[in-house]
């Protein structure tokens, strides 16, 4: 082989080992573009805080096809044995949540039925209501009922089947809860986890709404 062309085959070479080093990188920018092209066709929520990014946002505006929707019996043998010692609900305890105007009433019963409906303008450890959006917002008034102790209460959608709440008292967040409901929709999990060692796990099966 004479000069000239060892010249040209080393030029080749050099041109064959850019080609072999660049092709993956080719390939896998393809694939990026492709997936990213993909990414953009699913729309992402917003991140929720420490949650990440899920595909709720349809829910978040209009939680009416949530799983908690609907009414919930406590069920004291798979909750903690703390719960039936504090009497906070009795057998018949019950929770009711109801898709309004864009957002959750939530109504919560130490025993079912109520007495009457004056849980729902004065604080009363029989029941109370409150309404709150599933936007992440701590302005919610009256998480516990109006006790005038100035609390609030933000909601979070971390997935169709679970919800993140945090409850201020005068601005300072003093109660976190995660509601998880199973999925075959018929039990509901509240899961409190406070700093305070005030924690503690409730559980709820699925009953038919009560008539009003």
């Amino acid at each position: 082989m004479n000069r000239t062309r060892r010249h040209r085959a080393l030029i080749w070479i050099g041109v064959a080992t850019m080609i072999a080093c660049e092709l993956p990188l080719l390939v896998q920018g393809g694939r990026a573009g492709q997936g990213g092209a993909a990414r953009t066709k699913l729309a992402e929520a917003p991140t929720i805080r420490f949650f990440g990014s899920y595909r709720v946002a349809v829910d978040k505006t209009d939680p009416s096809k949530l799983p908690i929707i609907g009414a919930w019996r406590i069920n004291f043998d798979k909750s903690d044995p703390s719960m039936k010692a504090q009497g906070r609900f009795k057998e018949t305890g019950t929770v009711i949540y109801t898709a309004v105007n864009g957002g959750i009433k939530q109504e919560v019963f130490l025993f079912y039925p109520p007495k009457d409906d004056s849980y729902k303008t004065v604080f009363t450890d029989d029941g109370r209501e409150f309404w709150w959006k599933l936007d992440g917002k701590n302005v919610y008034e009256n998480p516990q009922g109006p006790n005038g102790l100035g609390q609030t209460v933000g909601m979070w959608l971390v997935d169709r089947n679970t919800l993140f709440r945090e409850r201020a008292t005068k601005g300072v967040i003093d109660e976190r809860v995660l509601y998880r409901v199973s999925p075959d929709g018929k039990t509901l999990a509240w899961t409190t986890f406070n700093a305070t060692g005030d924690s503690g796990h409730v559980v709820w099966d699925k009953i038919e709404l009560p008539r009003r």
